[in-house]
């Protein structure tokens, strides 16, 4: 994921050029830095939580949830969030060239869709488990949950968008073949 960002930083201004473009590479990036440091905070928190029995000041067998299975579940949904974040970018990077309907973009967006039904799987296990996902941190509100039909249907969106795709490159190959 973050060779992905690099590489379309790396890529020069083009991306930079048309400002939707480089205000979604500046956006993404800015996120994709804040899923690093959760992921890491995560991490840094489950080996914690792992080597000690009372992080918080209270035993885990007293806990309402376990705080080690939320962490879990967090740390596999940010590695998702931040590979989708990376398939984005890397997409924008072969818009930025001047090739949307490169066959590699088709891939990227089956990909997206899978992410999403990937975070809906996990928000089912966690509703199972009763693990709360989110939550206010130093004052922030968090809500990372994809409800099941919406995550469904913009699941089947970007495999619909994946298939235009995939043709929007046959016609794009057939047309230079023509010229």
């Amino acid at each position: 994921m973050l060779k992905s960002a690099w590489k379309v930083f790396a890529a020069g201004s083009r991306s930079f050029e048309d400002p939707l473009l480089g205000t979604a590479v500046v956006m993404l990036a800015i996120a994709l830095v804040g899923v690093v440091i959760s992921e890491v905070a995560a991490v840094i928190g489950l080996v914690t939580l792992l080597a000690t029995d009372a992080p918080w000041g209270h035993s885990l067998r007293d806990a309402a949830w376990d705080p080690a299975s939320s962490l879990i579940l967090a740390i596999l949904a940010l590695s998702v969030i931040g590979g989708g974040i990376g398939k984005v970018l890397a997409i924008i990077g072969t818009v930025a060239e001047g090739e949307p309907f490169a066959p590699a973009n088709a891939d990227r967006i089956e990909s997206l869709g899978w992410r999403v039904l990937e975070l809906a799987v996990i928000g089912w296990v966690a509703a199972g488990l009763e693990v709360p996902i989110g939550g206010t941190f130093g004052g922030f509100d968090i809500d990372v949950s994809l409800e099941g039909g919406n995550a469904l249907a913009f699941a089947l969106v970007l495999f619909v968008l994946a298939r235009v795709f995939r043709h929007g490159n046959r016609i794009a190959r057939d047309l230079e073949g023509t010229v």
